[in-house]
This record gives structure tokens, C-alpha cells and sequence, in this order.
């Protein structure tokens, strides 16, 4: 895991950096937040998964299928109901809470493939740290959707509970801070 542990509310809030300016991520920081739900919930055997109305038929690659077979426990374990259908389908009934049915097909392709990708046999830990960090992308806020402040402080609040606040699983920042100075710089003000 990338980051380091602080508060982003006092970076966001503190006095003393009443004058320079901080940009959130929300996507990402909402991402770090479902991240460390999905992993506590997993180890504590919680995990829902929601029916999809229409199970989704896709076609895996011979790779994809040995893979599947591999972590098929996993992915229940984590709310996934994925049933083979033919000699290269599978039918997906179920998604981890919070994805889309939209997103189940491309959450289940994008998990195979990076473990695909490992080009090795990765921990169970592991694969439950790959199988939440994409889970919770796909969950997360999206980067422009509009949010009020009630929702802008919710996100800051359970953020600040994290663990690590300040970078989602996949190590992005989850703010930036600037000073006056440096964007008097940029704007060449100064």
C-alpha cells in the first residue's frame, strides 16, 4: 500500500495552510475509503454480493478461463456469483455490492487480466488486495459527477477514518495542495 497516514481533513481544514489551496480527488479518495471497507468485510466473511436482474453471458480466452478456475472461490467469497455456461462462457449472476451490472462484465475481465498479468501464483492476500482495489474503483464516485456539501463532507469524514488517506490502492494521490506562491508562480505573477 502507497501513502502515508495523516488526516486530509486538517490538510483540508488546518489554520496553517488557511491560504493555500487544496484539490480533492473524490473518485480517488471515495476509492481508498470502499478499498479498506472491501478488504475488512471480506476478512471478516461479509461481503454481499446483488443479483444482477439478467445474468451477464461473456466469453473468457483460454487464459481467462484457467485463471477463473484458479480464484473462482475467491471471487464468490468477495460477492461475485460467476457459473460456467460452455467451454469458453461464463454466465455472471451476481456482482460485489455497489458495481453496476454495467461494470460486472468489464470488474470481471479486468481482474482476471491482472492477475494474468502477475505471470505467477499470487498470495491469497493478494488476490483479495487486487480483487478490492478494482472492485472499489468501479464502485467509486465518479471524477466530475457533481456533489453537494453534505456529500463532499461525508466522502472528507470517512476518509479520514482510513488508514491510509492520503493515496488509493493504486498509490494516486488523493489531494494536491498548493500554496499562493506557487499559483501566483504558475499564473507567472511572480
Amino acid at each position: 500500500d502507497h501513502g502515508v497516514a495523516a488526516d486530509p481533513c486538517e490538510l483540508v481544514d488546518g489554520d496553517e495552510s488557511a491560504d493555500d489551496g487544496v484539490i480533492v480527488d473524490q473518485h480517488v479518495a471515495h476509492e481508498r475509503v470502499l478499498f479498506e471497507q472491501h478488504l475488512a468485510a471480506r476478512r471478516a466473511g461479509q461481503m454481499a454480493g446483488q443479483r444482477l436482474l439478467v445474468p451477464l453471458v461473456i466469453e473468457l480466452s483460454p487464459k481467462q478461463l484457467v485463471i477463473f478456475d484458479q480464484i473462482a472461490e475467491e471471487l464468490s467469497a468477495n460477492g461475485f456469483e460467476v457459473s460456467p455456461m460452455g467451454p469458453r462462457t461464463v454466465a455472471i449472476q451476481a456482482a460485489p455490492a455497489g458495481v453496476a451490472g454495467s461494470d460486472a462484465e468489464i470488474l470481471l475481465q479486468e481482474i482476471l487480466d491482472g492477475i494474468e498479468r502477475e505471470n505467477q501464483a499470487v498470495s491469497l492476500e493478494t488476490l483479495q488486495r487486487k480483487i478490492a482495489a478494482s472492485t472499489s474503483c468501479r464502485a467509486a464516485i465518479k471524477a466530475y459527477m457533481p456533489l453537494d456539501q453534505p456529500k463532499m463532507e461525508w466522502l472528507l469524514d470517512e476518509l479520514s477514518r482510513t488508514e491510509y488517506p492520503m493515496s488509493c490502492p493504486h498509490g494516486r494521490p488523493v489531494l494536491l495542495r498548493y500554496s499562493v506562491k506557487e499559483i501566483e508562480k504558475a499564473f507567472k505573477r511572480i
